[in-house]
């Protein structure tokens, strides 16, 4: 029989998820240094998630894929901060999710929203000025593993984070504000950076540059406009706009009655005016809704300034 008249293998929708399937597997586990193949593994991922609502709608029993497609979801929750660092040097997953429009089910587009939330509520920054020590939360940033062994992109990053944060502590904002035009420039469409320039605008009664700052930022966060103030209150602190972080800690608060970090905030602004028994006030029910929700490390963080501000041991939680 003649070569082209063999019977040639057709992959049924099944085989071809089995398929890809397999390739997620394998590229999950080799995300470290793929850089912008890592945009491939979330299109592939796409893919699978495309054969299981076309598969499932016609009845089939996945429950065998299903369980490996569960399998990958999580090693990939698990290794989130090392894929939106290699998706970084694609131009960074806000930048890709506007060109692809995914749905809020396609979550892995979204894991950098993750990635900044856990890393608003495990990192802290001490300020240091007037006689006054703030501890705040910081909004996620460049640092931790991103920094590990960091790319060039990424080390230029950090130094235009770093000469920002200095001419900050001397009160040099117009520097400040250069720095992290820079740092805009290098990582487009990080809503950490816009914040940060839409407080340096407001400073220097840039009002329209501020506004539009802000409005992109909004844009980008917009899993919830909450963690937006939350996100600029924390910025108002570092840069010592007091009363401007009181007034995004009630809107947050507005939002959510059971915010700790609104709370947080607002405590850490009445006390660096010497507001000691607001800062005393906010500052306790920041810790009773830290303790409750179970968030440890700003429990640990307030006890501490409690401790400090009153001089002792303030007797919350057990």
């Amino acid at each position: 029989m003649p070569a082209r008249d063999l019977p040639r293998e057709t992959l049924t929708p099944t085989d071809k998820l089995r398929k890809v399937l397999e390739q997620c597997k394998l590229k999950v586990v080799a995300l470290k240094g793929s850089g912008e193949e890592a945009v491939d593994f979330l299109r592939l991922m796409d893919q699978a998630h495309s054969l299981f609502h076309e598969i499932e709608a016609k009845g089939s029993d996945l429950r065998a894929e299903r369980s490996r497609w569960e399998t990958i979801g999580r090693q990939l929750d698990s290794c989130a901060t090392l894929l939106v660092r290699e998706v970084q040097k694609a131009g960074g997953l806000a930048q890709l999710r506007e060109a692809t429009e995914p749905t809020a089910d396609r979550w892995w587009w979204f894991l950098d929203k993750k990635v900044r939330r856990q890393r608003r509520r495990s990192f802290q920054r001490v300020l240091v000025g007037g006689g006054t020590v703030l501890v705040i939360l910081v909004i996620a940033s460049l640092l931790y593993q991103r920094f590990i062994a960091p790319d060039p992109l990424t080390r230029q990053a950090l130094e235009f984070n770093q000469r920002a944060e200095q001419a900050i502590q001397e009160g040099e904002m117009e520097t400040a504000l250069t720095e992290y035009k820079g740092l805009n420039e290098l990582t487009p469409g990080d809503p950490e950076v816009l914040l940060q320039l839409g407080v340096l605008y407001e400073i220097l009664k840039q009002n329209k540059d501020a506004t539009q700052a802000y409005a992109r930022a909004r844009e980008l966060m917009m899993d919830s406009q909450e963690d937006f103030f939350i996100a600029r209150g924390i910025v108002y602190l570092e840069m010592g706009q007091w009363e401007s972080a009181q007034v995004d800690a009630q809107a947050a608060l507005t939002l959510n009655p059971e915010s700790a970090l609104g709370y947080f905030i607002a405590g850490s602004a009445y006390e660096a005016q010497g507001q000691i028994s607001e800062a005393v006030e906010a500052w306790s029910q920041s810790a009773d809704l830290a303790f409750t929700q179970k968030n440890d490390t700003l429990y640990a963080l307030i006890k501490l300034r409690l401790g400090t501000l009153m001089g002792g041991s303030t007797g919350r939680g057990p």
